[in-house]
């Protein structure tokens, strides 16, 4: 099990890098886009990016997790080579005509989700995008199941920076604004999907398998309503904001979001690798113990390292943003630890997806999506971006309680999770009281450092990084571990 989890960690710090270098662009305008546009201005740009992302999060129809899913039960290579086709062929069958469906709709769309019609061009811009981001994401899951970490980082990185460049120089040298950032995303992700084409190649075939493909929509279709469902989550604390904060209010949050997308660098390096690792062992007598060892040690390590940058978020704050966006701390601090319980959900749905009951995963995501409207709804318009953090966690962390019950009665695991659950929620109180108590300057510092180690210590003595606090022993007996 030791090996087992070796190879887990390296493969997650392989992926980790290419997601770093994947990801970076988000992180690296930041300074710039926020001195260069206004708050309202910024926040058009993040809801034109944040809707996109529903909309990929849909069209994908699973065949990402089908891919995973089969790829490993094929007999040989011309049989996985046939299965990568037939993805790819359906995916874009899907992309290009939703992209002019979207098109035709800017206006209408325009008005409803970003606030006016003037916005047209964005969502236009935005549609011309999907199909090349869709292919990208075909190309990431192609080198992730083929175990192609160095190819993954390559093009990662070739993405983050054309895209990083073209949208500097647009915005700076050109003065094209939200345009600038929507159109440089055009580019990179059209230049990426280029490349990542050429380097799947020899993972193609002549033509793929109409029998495969049934195979692989009856494993994903019944994920695209999980889909819906996490796109409303993850949408609808922008939308909220926008209709009772305004576009100012939705600029400050998506500084914030930008701490979240930094957690999920970390939460997407160990989700690309678990995946395949999991189903490629999943016949192994051991393997029940390997996951809730998995789960344990991800809860601790994420929580560290969500309780660092959250309580540090406002020292970072002050380096990188103008003062009108420093409300963005204490939302931040939310949003790390929402990005550690998608995480967990990942290993929590697991038991379903090896049981084949993924239409579970459309009823926990549905519960989650309906806590988020109600929070938002509730708590938005009174405590704004703060709200909406609070309400994304809360549906986080409601997704993974409804899928880890969903899990444990159609495939038992050896979890803890209630111990688990009180690691996550220590780490996220010590967080609070370290931000907002920490006085300012190096004993600050040193006090959230302290506290930091304090949590370290707690886990510790919960025992998570071993079998006696990350395995239930009565379950893990029988070999099923419920």
């Amino acid at each position: 099990m030791r090996d087992a989890l070796k190879r887990l960690t390296g493969e997650s710090l392989v992926y980790g890098l290419g997601q770093v270098s994947g990801r970076a662009v988000q992180l690296l305008l930041v300074p710039v886009l926020t001195r260069v546009l206004t708050r309202d201005v910024y926040g058009v740009a993040d809801l034109v990016l944040a809707y996109s992302q529903f909309v990929v999060l849909v069209l994908v129809f699973g065949m990402d997790s089908a891919l995973v899913r089969f790829f490993y039960r094929e007999p040989d290579r011309e049989a996985r080579r046939r299965m990568v086709t037939t993805s790819l062929a359906f995916r874009i069958a899907m992309a290009f005509p939703a992209a002019l469906l979207l098109a035709w709709l800017a206006t209408p769309l325009s008005g409803g989700l970003v606030g006016s019609s003037a916005y047209r061009k964005y969502v236009l811009i935005g549609a011309s995008t999907l199909p090349f981001t869709l292919l990208v994401l075909f190309a990431n899951d192609v080198l992730r199941v083929t175990f192609q970490p160095w190819k993954f980082i390559a093009l990662n990185l070739v993405q983050t920076l054309t895209t990083g460049g073209i949208s500097l120089w647009l915005v700076l040298h050109r003065g094209l604004g939200v345009a600038g950032v929507l159109y440089g995303k055009l580019a990179g992700d059209a230049l990426t999907a280029v490349l990542g084409l050429v380097l799947t190649r020899p993972s193609l075939a002549p033509r793929g398998d109409r029998a495969v493909l049934t195979r692989m929509l009856s494993f994903g279709l019944p994920l695209v309503p999980a889909s819906l469902a996490y796109g409303v989550v993850i949408a609808s604390d922008r939308f909220f904001l926008q209709r009772h904060r305004g576009l100012a209010e939705v600029g400050v949050y998506a500084v914030a979001v930008k701490f979240f997308a930094v957690a999920m660098m970390g939460v997407s390096a160990f989700s690309l690798a678990f995946f395949p690792f999991a189903h490629e062992r999943a016949q192994s007598a051991d393997a029940p113990r390997l996951y809730a060892r998995v789960l344990a040690l991800y809860v601790a390590v994420a929580s560290l390292g969500a309780l660092v940058i959250g309580s540090f978020a406002p020292e970072a704050l002050v380096l990188l943003v103008p003062p009108e966006y420093r409300a963005a701390a204490g939302p931040a601090l939310v949003l790390t630890f929402a990005a550690v319980a998608y995480g967990a959900y990942y290993v929590a749905c697991l038991g379903i997806q090896l049981s084949l009951r993924t239409p579970l995963l459309g009823a926990t995501a549905l519960g989650a999506a309906l806590v988020s409207l109600v929070a938002n709804a509730t708590l938005t318009p009174r405590f704004g971006a703060a709200g909406a953090a609070a309400a994304t966690l809360a549906a986080h962390v409601v997704l993974v309680a409804l899928t880890y019950a969903a899990a444990q009665r159609v495939h038992p695991m050896p979890y803890r999770g209630g111990r688990l659950l009180l690691v996550f929620a220590l780490a996220l109180g010590l967080a609070l009281a370290a931000q907002r108590l920490a006085p300012p300057g190096p004993r600050g510092w040193a006090l959230k450092l302290a506290v930091a180690g304090g949590f370290v210590l707690a886990a510790w003595a919960l025992g998570v990084g071993a079998d006696r606090g990350a395995v239930a022993r009565s379950r893990a007996a029988d070999g099923i571990g419920g």
